[in-house]
């Protein structure tokens, strides 16, 4: 049954039987015969040819549509058998931002720590992006959970978004003018407001300090910067403190430290909205260990809710 799958679906990806029979290390003849008598016995015809190439009917779309969701099973179902008959080992260096590892990562680790006990995991952190893509391009590291970039040599597989947001203290003159928008969670705020307004900047080389640096651009107006710092939770608590404005990622508003927490806001047309993703480099073949981390992220993260949700 499976080869039957597989040998449809490797049709249809090459558009060719001889290419197909190639790649499946078996004769073109066979291979036709193969589908001829497939398609007799469902009594359907699951490809026609067009000009040079042979392409999927309706029904062959179907068919393969199916098929690769079964073989998928089938390879999960494989993985996770020889995970119960085997213990996972081996290596796994893995990267994180300081402030992602500060409050929400831990769980993450526990958990694979305690499902996995005989792999080595080590972990690397570093204030920002730019550093963490730098060391999976050495091969410092095996993968990343860093913000989504478009970094050559490095791929990306996201598997969570949050708002970007501004934060303001209470005492500052913008923090009554936010509107309630429908679309919105939280109140929202014209940016163009924030210009000479007190303001903690973040420092230049990480990935949120350069999107914010290319809002402010966009919208013109210069924020009145009273301290610039490394760490984004610090960029926070400053604005919690009341010593001025900031632009923080939403899961940051889970952790208050204060009584009074200060007024959020939604900004932009849409809303500004943040991603995180599981790097690793291109054209690396991930280890099963390294898959099993990123199953674990996403997991993690599917549960997460938003404060603002």
């Amino acid at each position: 049954m499976l080869k039957e799958l597989s040998y449809v679906v490797a049709v249809a990806q090459t558009g060719s039987v001889s290419k197909a029979a190639e790649n499946l290390f078996i004769s073109q003849p066979s291979l036709s015969r193969y589908i001829r008598d497939l398609e007799s016995r469902l009594g359907i015809q699951l490809f026609q040819r067009v000009g040079n190439r042979v392409s999927l009917t309706y029904a062959g779309e179907k068919y393969v549509e199916t098929s690769k969701q079964i073989l998928a099973l089938y390879e999960n179902l494989e993985r996770d058998l020889k995970d119960v008959d085997e213990a996972l080992t081996g290596r796994l260096k893995v990267g994180c931002a300081l402030v992602r590892m500060s409050y929400n990562i831990p769980p993450i680790l526990k958990a694979f720590i305690d499902k996995f006990p005989k792999v080595d995991l080590q972990l690397y952190e570093n204030y920002t992006t730019k550093g963490l893509e730098s060391m999976l391009l050495n091969g410092e590291i095996d993968v990343a959970i860093i913000n989504q970039g478009e970094t050559p040599k490095l791929s990306y597989i996201p598997f969570f978004s949050e708002e970007l947001l501004l934060v303001v203290p209470p005492t500052q003159s913008i923090a009554v003018r936010g509107i309630r928008r429908p679309e919105c969670v939280y109140p929202w705020m014209d940016l163009h407001l924030l210009d000479g307004q007190p303001y903690i900047r973040l420092h230049g080389e990480q990935a949120i300090a350069m999107k914010v640096n290319h809002i402010f651009e966009e919208y013109n107006i210069h924020p009145s910067t009273i301290l610039t710092v490394k760490s984004i939770e610090s960029a926070f608590r400053l604005a919690e403190a009341g010593v001025g404005s900031a632009i923080v990622p939403e899961t940051l508003l889970s952790i208050p430290s204060v009584d009074t927490p200060p007024k959020v806001f939604s900004f932009g047309h849409p809303i500004t909205i943040w991603t995180l993703s599981i790097a690793y480099r291109e054209g690396s073949t991930l280890s099963s260990v390294a898959m099993e981390f990123i199953h674990l992220v996403k997991k993690r993260y599917e549960t997460m809710k938003s404060p603002g949700v």
